[in-house]
């Protein structure tokens, strides 16, 4: 990310909505995914990090990610 931006598409990052973005990462853990948004002058904000367990992303998961994008989004106002 740090060479080529925040948006490296699919398979390694994916436009999740409204800002926030997915990073797919495979590791010994098995799959995780972080959610992650970007502020201005490139700026990268890792929001939430968690290893998946089921094929879906939990509802919880994403949820906990928007709310504090916008707590990001909010404060550099």
């Amino acid at each position: 990310m740090l060479e080529f931006g925040s948006n490296l598409g699919m398979p390694h990052t994916k436009a999740v909505e409204n800002g926030l973005f997915e990073l797919r990462v495979k590791g010994k853990e098995g799959i995780a995914r972080a959610f992650y948004c970007t502020q201005v002058g490139k700026r990268i904000v890792m929001l939430h990090v968690f290893v998946k367990k089921t094929q879906k992303t939990p509802k919880k998961e994403l949820k906990l990610a928007m709310k504090r994008m916008n707590e990001v989004l909010h404060h550099e106002s």
